[in-house]
């Protein structure tokens, strides 16, 4: 009885076994991704807060929103000064016409053509300066309303009804927030393991046993020359900013 060689087996474990032993091993621990503070660019006074710490909200959700009232009238008197500058724009227009009329005919003079035209350029100019009016009180009204930049999980709310937001200064933190689909593996390589490191590369995370595949998002060099190494990876059920990590790099 002829026995089946077992060289070539042995040889492909120790391949698989060798490859395997390259993968280099990080302790890591995630953090959140994306952590941001917003506040309104607006000044005015905190009307509505809706959202709670530990709330999962959808990009331009409405978080916030000042007392509209005054956004209200900006909107409504730049239109009704929109409005009566349209109207003379086109008074202007037809009168600019009738005198050019004229003046094609020799019957108007040259000097009131001059005065219809710039009386035309100036209405022309009113009204450019009212749409202009009517846009940024939209533009107001719109940013008096603090919408989520992103799915956002909520991690603390500062703001509540009655807080006055001034613009003018450093306006205040209505809520803190993080990215709700992600999250960061961080680990400390010195620059030697540092040196190996591929930007956007490829890059496994084990979690309580569990496997995730992420990305190199960051490598940022340290106060004490050491690198903080950031993998991205998606906020599966169960991961926690705070829990122990393996970073594995190919």
């Amino acid at each position: 009885m002829t026995g089946k060689p077992i060289v070539p087996v042995f040889a492909a474990v120790l391949a698989l076994s060798a490859s395997l032993s390259c993968a280099a091993e990080y302790p890591a621990v995630l953090d959140w991704s994306g952590r941001v503070g917003l506040s309104l660019p607006v000044s005015g006074v905190l009307d509505n807060v809706a959202a709670r710490p530990g709330q999962t909200v959808k990009r331009g959700e409405v978080l916030a929103s000042l007392e509209p009232t005054l956004f209200k009238i900006a909107v409504a008197e730049s239109r009704a000064d929109l409005d009566r500058l349209t109207e003379e724009h086109a008074d202007a227009k037809r009168d600019l016409d009738r005198v050019q009329e004229l003046y094609a005919r020799t019957v108007s003079s040259t000097t009131e053509l001059d005065a219809a035209k710039l009386r035309f350029a100036r209405a022309q100019s009113g009204l450019a300066a009212a749409q202009a009016r009517v846009e940024r009180a939209r533009r107001l009204l719109a940013e008096s309303e603090l919408r989520a930049p992103f799915d956002a999980l909520i991690l603390v709310r500062h703001g509540e009804p009655g807080l006055v937001i001034t613009s003018q200064c450093q306006p205040p933190v209505v809520f803190s927030v993080v990215r709700a689909d992600e999250l960061m593996a961080q680990s400390h390589l010195d620059a030697s393991q540092a040196g190996t490191v591929r930007l956007g590369g490829d890059a496994d995370v084990v979690v309580a046993g569990k496997s995730v595949k992420g990305r190199v998002a960051g490598l940022t060099v340290l106060a004490d020359g050491r690198y903080r190494l950031e993998i991205a990876v998606p906020h599966n059920a169960g991961m926690m900013a705070g829990q122990s990590a393996t970073v594995r790099l190919p």
